[in-house]
């Protein structure tokens, strides 16, 4: 009685849990093409499945059996759901040939509960076909090699094997693992061995004709772009996808997988105690076809755990083994602590996997093409064209759609990675197709793949407004009303007012929209020529600048988005990059900013950079609201709650930023910022402020430069308008200009290039060390920056020591000296250790950078001194 409700439920359970709300999930893009090439003729499954070198087994399987059962959702699946079933049936009995019938049961038990398999036996593709036929192959592989005389047993198995390669072209990879344990088995059995490869070699002989048909669409196919496959990835990503399918997440997928390689392992234990060869026989089942498609497919960076379905029963029977006990006592509390964390894994595997995606969520498994069609049908003006994006989506979108009122970008009937949307093809195509429509419709799933740049969406924008949308679930909607305008042959775009790249390629120029909200991100859409290869990966660094050259805000990415390398751009074809540049809160509006963009590749390397202008701020959707301060400054109707000077020290010729917050509560005169005698506009625009309206709050950085030849001091930096004066601070100018020689200066008189004397020095030395001071004096106005060295010289002419230096240690230049002034430089030399014993000359003079030229020297005769330097002493 026991065995036959076992019997009756074996085949039941699965059965229930696999066709729960089968029809609630939407098809996804692979069981839409399996619904349309189950259409076809025979002729033209054979032809479409051979393009994406798959075998045509499981679609005329559906060819036969979607008349019969009806075109729907559920009829799709239940050939999978009944494959699902078979497999599970399947699992129980070689658990039975195996380990024994408690761990068969138990093998099929974690195997109805696994949300991998319950992912599977619900899609309609052949994934869960070529794990059922490929496993009871495997069992009538077990059974043959324990009776090798029963010649039915070894025809089971070269039919299933042949079954198998007809439904996926990974079934060569159980082929594979067959004919290794027939090879080990043949050790001890040669007749196995003889009858094995005559299984093997008539599944494979069968297998031949397909294989010499499909071989010339082998190199045609291009699912995938170039590029490695890990081992380790394949090897992380099967175990993991066999373990929790897709469905669960986070830390709770991360424990599960831990608990189930030790029970794994724990299992293979149990295993070696009882049985080496029955451990080896699991180990390698799963082994073998990991490694083949890890080695195989090592250029083909593609994969899914699915891909490799036929492996994975010996994640579910080696657990299994649990039941049977074997290294210890069947009742220890080794084994029972196992069998309890494996039962524990498994409910929380079906609880957190399989019971959302069967039961509980079933809708949101997959993309929903279904909805999507439902709303734009619904939605959708009959002059409204509907595109989809990549256009090998077809399939599913003419399911549920229809085969009128769209079209396909590109019309490709078969993924192609090679054939990208670019703006020659794309802009022609949308003019056609737009032209008199008011609107259009686009449904993208997955666009990286054909519109890795976003190219459609950028073009619709341009045409038209974009209106908002009922999110579908997996997928973009977006809906656009039109403007009648065309698209140009070439991009319109601004041209850069600069650029200069050490790459081949060449920077359009960009596209902004007219104005942006100050509290909106800036988009760009830049078009990028490609002359030459470039580096692999190129990133970029779009900034967005003012006049003044003060950096508002940047965003860094790749140059031409995280889909589309640029190794891989093509030649000849205008390639775009979008970047959106958040500005921060209260960057005040004005046609004053430009972006510049740096290049540059991930170790940093730089290559160049552009500008493009003008960019174009308009005022925040929603004020600007920043700290108010309790009592703020006030000139006229503008009112400052935040001033800051950065640095509060500089030097004649530096720059001090003055950042402030604005308010603006009434009428008032644009003011101007003072430093020293010169004035300098808040904005790089003057009169931008004028925009400026009652209520607005505003954040600005201004850049105030001190005249070179400004005085020392603690000087005020003043906001003026016709309103008055307000103090802003102070800063520090640690200068102090002289205009006489010191009386400690040893008075000397050589004339440098005719503008410079050097008029007095200053040596001090203990024989080691010399502390040097040049008093140099200009004549007149000096326009050019000078360097100046001082150097000790040996006897033999070689320099060994020296210091260089734009005077004042480069913080008080030649061009900002006035006639008359007196500037004490001072520099320091110490003797090399090594320097021989000796007399050594110390010598002076200043030269112009990077022409390295020195000025010439003359002494108080006029003489040209050699080597035009001014001696200091020995």
């Amino acid at each position: 009685m026991r065995r036959r409700l076992t019997v009756a439920l074996l085949p039941a359970v699965p059965l229930f849990i696999f066709a729960a709300h089968l029809a609630a999930p939407s098809l996804w893009y692979d069981e839409g093409y399996a619904v349309y090439v189950a259409r076809l003729s025979p002729a033209a499954i054979l032809a479409w499945s051979s393009r994406d070198v798959l075998p045509p087994l499981h679609s005329y399987l559906l060819a036969l059996w979607l008349p019969l059962a009806g075109w729907s959702e559920f009829s799709l699946r239940f050939l999978s759901v009944w494959m699902g079933v078979l497999m599970v049936v399947g699992m129980f009995r070689l658990g039975c040939d195996l380990l024994s019938r408690r761990a068969g049961l138990l093998a099929a038990s974690l195997a109805t509960l696994s949300p991998f398999y319950a992912l599977y036996a619900r899609d309609g593709r052949m994934y869960m076909t070529l794990a059922a036929l490929g496993l009871w192959s495997t069992v009538f592989l077990v059974r043959a090699l324990r009776s090798p005389g029963r010649r039915l047993l070894w025809a089971g198995l070269a039919l299933g094997d042949a079954l198998t390669l007809y439904t996926h072209t990974t079934g060569g990879f159980l082929l594979l693992f067959h004919g290794l344990v027939i090879l080990a088995a043949g050790f001890r059995r040669r007749q196995a061995l003889r009858r094995g490869a005559v299984a093997l070699a008539a599944a494979a002989l069968a297998w031949t004709p397909w294989l010499a048909y499909a071989y010339p669409y082998l190199g045609q196919n291009a699912g995938y772009w170039p590029g490695r496959l890990d081992w380790r990835f394949v090897l992380s990503e099967t175990f993991t996808g066999f373990v929790v399918g897709r469905e669960t997440e986070g830390g709770m997928a991360a424990a599960l997988v831990l608990a189930w390689a030790l029970l794994c392992l724990a299992g293979l234990l149990v295993l070696l105690s009882r049985s080496p060869w029955k451990a080896g026989f699991l180990l390698a089942y799963f082994a073998v076809p990991v490694i083949a498609l890890a080695v195989l497919f090592r250029t083909v960076p593609k994969f899914s755990p699915r891909y490799l379905i036929l492996a994975s029963p010996p994640l579910f029977l080696v657990p299994a083994a649990l039941a049977d006990g074997g290294l210890f006592a069947a009742r220890t509390v080794f084994v029972r602590l196992a069998r309890g964390l494996l039962l524990l894994c498994a409910a929380l595997d079906f609880l957190h996997g399989t019971l959302p995606a069967t039961f509980l969520d079933p809708a949101h498994v997959n993309p929903d093409f279904r909805a999507a069609a439902r709303l734009v049908r619904a939605a959708r003006s009959a002059d409204e064209i509907v595109l989809i994006v990549p256009g090998h989506i077809f399939p599913v979108w003419e399911y549920y759609f229809g085969p009128d009122g769209w079209a396909a970008l590109p019309a490709d009937p078969i993924l192609d990675v090679r054939h990208i949307l670019h703006y020659r093809e794309t802009a022609p195509r949308l003019d056609a197709l737009l032209r008199g429509r008011p609107g259009v419709w686009l449904v993208e799933w997955e666009p990286w793949v054909s519109d890795p740049t976003d190219l459609v969406p950028t073009l619709l924008a341009r045409l038209g407004e974009e209106r908002p949308v009922e999110e579908v679930h997996g997928l973009h909607l977006r809906h656009y009303r039109l403007r009648g305008e065309h698209l140009p042959p070439e991009p319109e775009v601004i041209p850069p007012s600069s650029a200069a790249f050490d790459l081949p390629l060449t920077l359009r120029g960009c596209r902004f929209p007219s104005a942006t909200p100050g509290d909106a991100p800036v988009e760009a859409a830049c078009y990028w020529d490609s002359h030459g290869t470039l580096p692999l990966h190129l990133e970029l660094s779009a900034r967005l600048v003012d006049d003044f050259g003060t950096e508002w805000a940047r965003a860094d990415g790749p140059i031409s988005g995280p889909y589309l390398v640029a190794s891989r751009w093509p030649q000849g074809e205008p390639v775009l990059g979008r970047y959106a540049v958040p500005p921060p809160r209260g960057i005040p509006p004005g046609a004053f900013y430009r972006l510049r963009l740096l290049l540059y590749e991930p170790d940093g390397t730089a290559h160049g950079e552009a500008e493009v202008a003008p960019v174009v701020i308009a005022p925040p959707t929603r004020p600007f609201t920043g700290p108010v301060a309790a009592a703020p400054r006030r000139l006229g109707g503008l009112l400052l709650d935040r001033v800051t000077l950065a640095p509060p020290t500089i030097w004649p010729g530096e720059t001090v930023w003055v950042t402030a917050d604005w308010r603006v509560d009434g009428p008032f005169a644009e003011p101007r910022l003072a430093l020293a005698d010169e004035t300098f506009p808040v904005l790089p625009l003057p009169g931008a402020m004028g925009d400026w309206r009652p209520g607005d709050c505003y954040h600005t950085v201004t850049p105030v430069t001190l005249s070179p030849y400004a005085d020392g001091g603690r000087l005020p930096v003043r906001l003026t308008s016709a309103a008055g004066e307000v103090i802003l601070g102070r800063v520090t100018v640690p200068l102090t200009r002289t205009f006489s020689l010191p009386d400690e200066a040893r008075p000397t008189d050589y004339r440098l290039g005719g503008a410079i004397t050097l008029a007095g020095t200053r040596v001090i030395s203990d024989g080691q060390t010399w502390d040097v001071t040049l008093y140099w004096r200009a004549e007149e106005y000096i326009t050019r920056s000078y360097t100046v060295f001082v150097h000790l010289v040996g006897g033999d002419g070689n320099i060994v020591a020296q210091a260089d230096s734009v005077p004042l240690g480069g913080h008080h230049p030649t061009d900002h000296w006035r006639p008359g002034e007196v500037v004490p430089d001072v520099y320091r030399l110490a003797r090399p250790a090594d320097a021989p014993p000796g007399p050594y000359r110390l010598v002076a003079g200043m030269y112009e950078w990077p022409s390295l030229e020195r000025l010439p020297v003359c002494d108080a005769a006029g003489e040209r001194v050699p080597d035009d330097v001014v001696p200091l002493g020995w």
